[in-house]
C-alpha cells in the first residue's frame, strides 16, 4: 500500500477568472484585450510586455494547445513556459522537481533547474575532492 504524503499531493487548481468589468480590461501589468488579441489569432499580433507573454501562454496551454507550438507562436523557450505552467498549478505532480517543498518544473535527474546545477556542484566536489586524494 503506497502512502501519500501532505508534501506531495497537489494543490487545487484555482480556476481562471478572466476581467469581468471595463475597468480591468487594462491594468498597469496586463492588457488583456492584447492577450485576447494573440490567444485568438488576430492579425497583426500586438507586442506583449513580460506579464502579457506568461497570460497569453497560459491561456493557449488551457486550450490545448502544444507547449512547442505555444513557443513557436509566442517566440518563448519551452522551459520558460513549463515553469509558468508549474507556478499556475498546471503540471502533474510527476513533472515537478522531486526535492521536498520544491513546486518547479524538472529539467533533469527528477530536479528543477535549481537543484539540478546545486546537485552538478556537489558531484563536482566530490570528484575534485577524490581526485587530490587519490
Amino acid at each position: 500500500m503506497t502512502t501519500i504524503h501532505a508534501s506531495r499531493c497537489r494543490p487545487r487548481r484555482r480556476p481562471y477568472n478572466p476581467p469581468t468589468t471595463e475597468r480591468e480590461f487594462s491594468t498597469p501589468a496586463v492588457d488583456w484585450i492584447a492577450v485576447a488579441r494573440v490567444v485568438n489569432e488576430d492579425r497583426p499580433l500586438p507586442p506583449l510586455n513580460d506579464d502579457e507573454q506568461r497570460e497569453a501562454a497560459l491561456l493557449l496551454r488551457r486550450k490545448g494547445m502544444p507547449r512547442i507550438e505555444v513557443s513557436v507562436y509566442l517566440c518563448l523557450y519551452e522551459r520558460l513556459i513549463k515553469e509558468w505552467e508549474a507556478e499556475a498549478g498546471l503540471l502533474e505532480p510527476d513533472q515537478l522537481c522531486t526535492r521536498d517543498g520544491c513546486r518547479h518544473a524538472r529539467a533533469g535527474r527528477g530536479l528543477c533547474v535549481n537543484h539540478l546545477e546545486a546537485d552538478r556542484k556537489r558531484r563536482r566536489a566530490q570528484s575534485a575532492g577524490t581526485a587530490v586524494a587519490a
